[in-house]
């Protein structure tokens, strides 16, 4: 026997079940979201490598944006520059349907010994400062890269910065290896 009430109770339970499925996925979407904004959207990532040359040929490799290319490549982006053609001021922009767009500008230059730079991807939403310092080690140049970024109110992205380290760390190793054996090849 089946009372007006238990088919009300069915119809509750039916309709409730969902609603509920939905409130749970909303709020931990919501969760998620307030994590990821008390995440630290900062990051910072620093490697090093032994160049076998003297501080001013390796100095000639990172005043000038064009050659980045030739060791810290981003691929096959098209690459417009602008400004002097090395030191400050110096700017690399591109557009590219994946990588999106980006500015690459060298802030300021100690002549043989540091490279400060700052690059400005999506409009600025993301901004990286970076810095290489030359320093004499034996017969070579030690070269110290730094980078420092901000992920800004994305909070999404708080989830990355935390790995930062390891991903950025890795491109950036690759990177000086690629200058190393660019420079010794000469």
């Amino acid at each position: 026997m089946t009372s007006p009430r238990g088919g009300r109770a069915e119809a509750q339970f039916a309709f409730s079940f969902p609603l509920k499925v939905l409130a749970t996925a909303a709020g931990l979407l919501i969760l998620a979201l307030v994590v990821g904004w008390l995440l630290p959207a900062r990051w910072e990532v620093e490697r090093n490598v032994l160049v076998d040359a003297a501080p001013d040929v390796v100095y000639s490799w990172l005043e000038d944006p064009r050659r980045w290319d030739d060791w810290a490549s981003l691929g096959e982006v098209e690459a417009r520059f602008s400004g002097p053609e090395r030191g400050p001021g110096a700017t690399r922009r591109w557009d590219h349907p994946e990588l999106g767009d980006g500015v690459f500008t060298i802030l300021a230059t100690v002549p043989h010994r540091e490279v400060r730079y700052r690059v400005r991807v999506q409009q600025g939403s993301m901004v990286t400062e970076g810095m290489l310092r030359l320093e004499p080690e034996g017969e070579g140049t030690r070269v110290t890269w730094r980078e420092r970024g901000d992920f800004g109110w994305n909070p999404l992205l708080g989830y990355l910065a935390p790995s930062m380290d390891r991903m950025q760390g890795a491109q950036m190793e690759g990177a000086l290896e690629r200058l190393a054996r660019r420079v010794a090849a000469g």
